[in-house]
């Protein structure tokens, strides 16, 4: 992979919530996903993913900061407080993802994918 999650600030706050991840050489953030994992009521893992987000074709070099923030906002470039590149997306939601003990945070690259329209039965 050519970045890694480096940590989750702040979590249950939707406010401030936030996954930091850093890009380990230049790369295309293009089919990169990030999703939670849910628990089943006996505390098993589930295969639901309330929360998935899909990172759009957007170039990083290495060692920027990538802040992936739970909150309503507009993707952009920019500085970290010590003059790091760094790329701001938000999930645009209005509540917390990382707000259960045990969340694990998914990073995954979908370097293809098949898709087939399945036809309606009715």
């Amino acid at each position: 992979m050519d970045v890694k999650v480096a940590e989750v600030r702040a979590q249950g706050d939707e406010t401030k919530e936030v996954v930091v991840i850093r890009a380990l050489k230049d790369c295309n953030l293009k089919g990169y996903m990030i999703f939670d994992e849910t628990f089943k009521t006996d505390g098993s893992t589930s295969n639901v993913h309330r929360h998935v987000f899909i990172f759009p074709s957007w170039e990083v070099k290495k060692n920027d900061y990538i802040f992936l923030r739970t909150r309503v906002g507009t993707n952009r470039k920019g500085k970290t407080e010590q003059g790091t590149n760094a790329h701001y997306f938000h999930w645009n939601l209005n509540s917390p993802v990382w707000n259960e003990k045990g969340d694990k945070v998914h990073l995954i690259n979908v370097e293809s994918a098949i898709i087939l329209k399945v036809p309606s039965i009715v």
